[in-house]
């Protein structure tokens, strides 16, 4: 996973976010990498979405 891609989880990690928090916590990266962290995260499966309709990392363990 790209070092980006660590810091999402990280973030995500810390406490549910909307994803234009993450977006505006990054501005700095390019959007295409950007894009393709975001995709990483996603395609590994840890994520769950609270009834807000943040980002989580789902706990170990749990039922994707």
């Amino acid at each position: 996973m790209s070092p980006l891609a660590q810091s999402l989880v990280a973030e995500l990690r810390e406490r549910p976010r909307h994803f234009g928090e993450l977006v505006e916590a990054h501005m700095e990266a390019p959007w295409r990498d950007f894009l393709r962290a975001w995709g990483e995260v996603r395609a590994a499966d840890v994520l769950e979405r609270d009834d807000a309709g943040r980002y989580l990392i789902r706990a170990e363990g749990s039922a994707p």
